[in-house]
């Protein structure tokens, strides 16, 4: 990868959230790591998916990258300038973002025209006519007619709001969009549609995308570069082929145990995750993934294994994989 080409770049990112309590909540029991130690970088033109459960700190990394809350420690830079509360208006036209739920993130009192002109009004000074001569190109390209400017957001169906937001996230002309389980609330069959349209957006306007998702399939059909998160770490991190072609870390290879097989009569082995979840507020030491993996050892339990380039561009955080690569 070329290091002139990064436009975001993560370095020993930390956000801790203290846990209170107390009838004022004046006493500070714990800190749950929501996000702790991650480091990486998001090259130009690129999808970089990211999947992990629920609690894994997938969404606050998202806000972090936004700039809609600060790092407790290390640093978030997007093309060379740090990203913060503080960050800059042009950071904000250039980065947008695209909800998972596509009802819940479009005001329902304001007509579909003032939802998608909205950014235009917070980041330029154009007239009604000039905005409407870059809305209604949008509009075409997400397949959404003229008429429905007027309209409001209770009047379309789910995949028709998710393009909609897509227009909205479009409008200021951004570079990076995080895409934050953009089609997780959608039906099956609707899935694809704005899969391939954010492909097709993709390319069309040089985007970057980081693709949060939960789905191993949807990681696959739009990811260049695969990076999996567990209890707020980085644990894998390589390019979409080498990742599926040969996946390293064994919470990882439970995820991909888990994607359904389209082929009715195939039996397919599953192994089954034992153990239980660690609490975010108490992690264990060592590894955080020690209480689930099949392959715990005494190194685990007292060490978190660095994330280490055991071959070229396939990062893993696992003792398995020692410093001399692939075991």
């Amino acid at each position: 990868m070329d290091n002139n080409n990064v436009i975001v770049e993560v370095n020993n990112a930390k956000k801790y959230f203290p846990v209170n309590k107390g009838m004022l909540g004046q006493r500070t029991v714990g800190t749950v790591k929501a996000v702790d130690n991650v480091s990486f970088k998001i090259y130009k033109g690129e999808t970089l998916g990211l999947i992990g459960e629920s609690g894994c700190g997938k969404s606050t990394l998202s806000r972090l990258l936004m700039g809609l809350m600060d790092v407790t420690d290390g640093q978030i830079l997007f093309k060379g300038q740090r990203v913060g509360t503080k960050a800059s208006k042009d950071f904000r036209r250039q980065t947008q973002m695209i909800f998972q739920d596509p009802y819940s993130s479009l005001d329902p009192r304001m007509s579909i025209r003032r939802i998608i002109e909205e950014p235009l009004r917070i980041h330029s000074k154009l007239n009604a006519k000039q905005k409407l001569e870059i809305v209604l190109p949008l509009l075409e390209k997400v397949s959404i007619p003229e008429s429905a400017l007027s309209k409001h957001p209770h009047e379309f169906s789910g995949g028709q709001r998710q393009r909609i937001g897509i227009a909205r996230a479009l409008v200021t002309e951004p570079e990076f969009i995080i895409c934050d389980e953009p089609v997780s609330a959608l039906d099956m069959s609707v899935q694809a549609q704005i899969l391939n349209l954010f492909k097709k957006m993709q390319h069309e306007f040089n985007l970057t995308y980081l693709f949060i998702s939960h789905d191993m399939s949807v990681v696959r059909h739009v990811s260049d570069r695969v990076m999996v998160m567990y209890l707020g770490k980085v644990v894998e991190l390589a390019s979409k082929n080498k990742f599926f072609n040969r996946t390293l870390h064994p919470y990882s290879i439970a995820l991909m145990d888990a994607i359904p097989v389209s082929e009715p009569n195939a039996v397919k082995v599953r192994t089954p995750l034992e153990g239980d979840l660690p609490s975010p507020i108490n992690p264990p030491a060592g590894c955080p993934f020690q209480t689930r993996c099949p392959h715990v050892s005494q190194a685990c339990r007292v060490r978190m294994p660095p994330l280490r380039e055991v071959e070229p561009d396939h990062f893993v955080a696992c003792h398995l994989f020692g410093e001399e690569g692939i075991q």
